[in-house]
């Protein structure tokens, strides 16, 4: 049984204050309770009495908060897959040869490009969100999920991808820092892919 504009206007309304924070979950939960309600009018219920039923049944921070993990863990799954991409393979050489370059250039010791190459990887996934909240993108969970995954797996990588670490492991100096920044190249460009490409699925929805 097909709800009424007013019906799915009366469940969006009592929705609206319960601290959703992005469009596409607002839609998606309006979605679940009215065909939870439509279900529930098809086996006899009144549609206030189904309303009233399935208020007390939904719990929208919940489904929020399952919605977001089940996202979130879509995308780690979706930035490793794309590590394993020929395009993003190439991208991550190409942006590794650069690092290489502005190291060579100014000489870094391999401690002091660790901390450039880290600072910059980690400046950079901020600046991203700050435009992406400057152009109202954090508006929608997929966005955010693509986002705050790259955001991690970066914050992670700065304690995994050790230099005293590798060295310690048995790499020169210079080798670990080669491949700390090759492989921090590889993951943003990963993951930044992801972020395109969700935000292009948004711009085309």
């Amino acid at each position: 049984m097909k709800l009424t504009k007013n019906q799915i206007h009366k469940i969006q309304s009592s929705l609206s204050g319960r601290r959703i924070y992005y469009d596409d979950i607002k839609a998606e939960l309006v979605d679940h309770f009215a065909s939870k309600v439509e279900d529930a009018m098809e086996k006899g219920s009144s549609f206030d009495k189904a309303f009233s039923e399935i208020s007390k049944e939904i719990n929208p921070s919940q489904f929020q908060r399952k919605l977001l993990l089940a996202t979130h863990i879509g995308f780690l799954k979706n930035i490793a897959s794309n590590m394993l991409k020929g395009s993003i393979l190439l991208k991550s050489i190409l942006l590794f040869a650069v690092w290489v370059i502005i190291i060579n250039f100014f000489e870094y010791s391999p401690d002091v490009a660790e901390r450039h190459v880290k600072t910059i990887f980690i400046g950079t996934t901020v600046g991203l969100a700050l435009i992406g909240l400057w152009g109202g993108l954090l508006k929608n969970s997929k966005v955010v999920a693509a986002g705050n995954t790259l955001w991690l797996m970066i914050c992670i990588s700065q304690f995994v991808l050790n230099l005293d670490l590798m060295v310690w492991l048995g790499l020169s100096p210079i080798l670990a820092i080669c491949l700390i920044t090759f492989l921090l190249s590889h993951l943003f460009i990963a993951g930044l892919s992801e972020v395109v490409f969700q935000t292009k699925r948004l711009k085309t929805a």
